[in-house]
């Protein structure tokens, strides 16, 4: 199961407000505050600009971006889910050297163990996107002329 709660994760999409008014807004990315509760988490979730909503291997995901910026998933686990009723936001932002850099916040409302669970693999996740961006920035520049531009 451990693979499968991971797989979600991986894949990120995003998409863009659609007028330069919501610029100033779309700088940061979306927060959680626990205290709003499971289906409070989720009405916001979905609320937000630009959001996607899919439901993938216990989770209904909702994704938003500000592309070149950050990307975050704010998941929500299903009813068969161990963890459940968990809300987990993942957010990547790209650093000035051109990593991408992941951090989770999750918030569990149910069983403790299966919420401390869920939060190990999501910090054990954040880990390997961080690692494999900055692995792929490296090979960048392992592969770019001496001469070339910085970025």
């Amino acid at each position: 199961m451990r693979g499968a709660r991971t797989a979600v994760w991986l894949v990120l999409g995003g998409a863009m407000l659609p007028s330069a008014a919501h610029a100033q807004e779309a700088a940061a990315p979306p927060k959680i505050e626990c205290e709003h509760g499971f289906e409070g988490l989720r009405a916001e979730a979905r609320a937000l600009a630009g959001a996607e909503a899919t439901e993938s291997q216990g989770f209904e995901v909702v994704r938003v971006a500000q592309p070149g910026l950050w990307r975050a998933e704010i998941s929500f686990t299903t009813s068969w889910h161990p963890a459940h009723p968990a809300v987990a936001l993942r957010t990547l932002r790209k650093q000035v050297t051109g990593v991408w850099t992941a951090d989770s916040k999750v918030c569990g409302y149910g069983d403790q163990a299966q919420f401390s669970a869920l939060v190990a693999e999501m910090k054990a996740g954040d880990k390997a996107l961080t690692d494999a961006s900055r692995d792929e920035v490296e090979q960048r520049k392992g592969a770019r002329s001496p001469l070339a531009p910085p970025h």
